[in-house]
């Protein structure tokens, strides 16, 4: 056995052939058929009307609805559950939920399609925002306290399904051109734009009918994400994808055959087996040979006289700690590469992570009202667009260790905006101003910095490594969002809990709603076991 395989692995050529013939020896990641070679020459589908670039962008949109929709719903949550830090509960949770998902994601990469995860993803999501629309929302079946826990259990499985989608596309549009990287990243911004959007308009349209408005709210986006659905299905038969996607799938599986016959090479010479002096010296020669689809070998003959090799494809069984190396040395030499871009979006979504949507959330203005916390989300969202559509025109204006330091500058948006909060009755930074250039700005340097390292990651990998490096991204885009979560609670700790107190009243009527808000407190825990 072993001196076939030496055999089909090596070329054997005698020296009289060497002096007289041309014959040629490729590497295997270089040779391709005849068949695949046609294929290579010609110029890749063109994306006609931009249509998958459009899907792409709804799918972005898709995947990150249903958190927006949440956060943005800071009225309803406020007036239902008064006294809690339900957008920082809802916030958290969620994320950490995404996080725990993509480890999940980067594991079941390579066992489950993309398609299969995708569809998992939004069916999940759909059938959680129509319980919730129909039972939590529109009927009211459930009591005031299970009610909360249901939106905080419901936001954990919308986590599931939406990371599922988000780590899915990043690894798809990983392989695509990088403009299509950014189309997912500003579907995800307008994600938050048109949550903004549509809270507004519901509530100036019923601004007397809190309960109604917030039904139609969570109708439209239960319909929105049905359409994105909608457009992902009507993207998988688009022969641009197709195109892309097996270049990376031949590349993946050149890799792996290659993995097959060091694994296999290193397990004869664990056995000790002994080899003929002639195939050494060959093979420490004769670069190896392969092809994805007819076999190990191509060989191009010019000699009619050589004996035709036939190709035979030979798998061999892979040990389970080899195949663990494998793929912790292909992270390991991604990671060698991409490590200043990773460092830098999840220093980016630290920032805004741990300001976005709590800290701001508890931003007071007596002008404003429970208006302020809407119109400040709606200014980030906004501007985020802007800084990821400048990101798809600036993406090499900074280097990558420019990228990192910038990202860690954004640390300081921390005590501006805690200053926009305190003290509670006269914060320092109280004028509107800061609090609308705050926002906008974290906004503006979120959507720039969010969105460069994703684009430029993927650019200077392999083909085979392509899909790889978006998983990465995503797992330190993950990082990010689990720590600015995990510090947001600290910020709360810090500024207090605003929520419940009408900080714009008379002195002495603020005083009186504290007093009774600690006495029914009080009374509360008497009464309860």
């Amino acid at each position: 056995m072993d001196e076939n395989f030496l055999r089909h692995c090596y070329v054997i050529r005698n020296s009289e052939h060497q002096q007289t013939h041309n014959h040629r020896y490729t590497r295997f990641d270089d040779h391709r058929s005849y068949t695949e070679q046609q294929s290579q020459q010609s110029l890749p589908p063109v994306d006609k009307y931009h249509l998958v670039y459009f899907a792409l962008f709804c799918c972005g949109i898709g995947f990150l609805l249903p958190y927006s929709i949440y956060i943005t719903c800071v009225d309803y949550f406020h007036s239902q559950f008064p006294q809690t830090a339900i957008i920082f509960h809802l916030n958290f949770i969620y994320i950490i939920v995404a996080f725990v998902t993509v480890l999940f994601s980067n594991i079941i990469a390579n066992v489950l399609s993309v398609k299969r995860r995708v569809i998992f993803g939004y069916c999940l999501t759909l059938v959680i925002l129509m319980f919730i629309t129909i039972f939590c929302i529109a009927l009211e079946v459930f009591s005031h306290h299970l009610s909360y826990s249901i939106f905080l259990l419901s936001v954990a499985i919308l986590a599931i399904g939406c990371t599922l989608q988000q780590s899915s596309f990043y690894g798809l549009t990983s392989m695509l051109p990088y403009r299509y990287t950014q189309a997912v990243m500003t579907g995800e911004s307008f994600a938050g734009l048109l949550a903004s959007s549509a809270r507004i308009s519901t509530n100036l349209f019923m601004p007397n009918d809190s309960h109604l408005s917030t039904i139609l709210f969570f109708s439209l986006g239960l319909l929105f994400v049905q359409f994105c659905f909608i457009f992902y299905i009507l993207m998988q038969r688009s022969t641009f994808i197709e195109y892309y996607v097996r270049q990376c799938e031949n590349a993946k599986r050149n890799e792996d055959i290659e993995f097959q016959i060091r694994c296999h090479a290193a397990s004869i010479h664990s056995k000790q087996t002994i080899v003929d002096e002639t195939e050494e010296t060959l093979e420490s020669n004769v670069t190896s040979v392969r092809e994805p689809q007819f076999g190990i070998l191509t060989v191009d003959t010019f000699d009619d006289q050589q004996q035709p090799i036939i190709p035979i494809h030979y798998e061999y069984p892979i040990k389970l700690w080899f195949r663990i190396k494998r793929e912790w040395y292909r992270r390991v030499d991604c990671m060698r590469t991409i490590w200043p871009y990773m460092i830098s979006i999840a220093c980016t979504y630290l920032v805004t992570l741990s300001l976005f949507p709590g800290i701001e959330s508890e931003m007071i203005n007596c002008q404003w009202r429970e208006w302020l916390p809407i119109i400040l989300m709606a200014l980030f969202n906004i501007f985020d667009v802007f800084g990821k559509i400048f990101a798809l025109a600036a993406h090499q204006l900074l280097t990558p260790m420019k990228l990192v330091i910038c990202s860690f500058l954004r640390l300081i948006y921390v005590p501006l905006m805690i200053l926009c909060i305190l003290p509670k009755k006269s914060p320092l930074l109280s004028n509107i101003f800061w609090q609308f250039f705050l926002s906008s700005t974290l906004g503006l340097t979120n959507g720039y910095f969010g969105s460069v390292p994703m684009i430029r990651a993927p650019l200077p990998m392999i083909e085979e490594r392509k899909e790889l490096t978006g998983n990465l991204m995503m797992f330190s885009y993950s990082v990010g969002l689990t720590s600015g979560s995990l510090l947001s609670y600290l910020l709360d700790t810090i500024i207090g809990q605003s929520t419940g107190v009408d900080w714009c009243q008379p002195l002495t009527t603020l005083n009186e709603t504290k007093s009774n808000m600690a006495i029914n407190s009080n009374i509360t825990d008497n009464i309860s076991p």
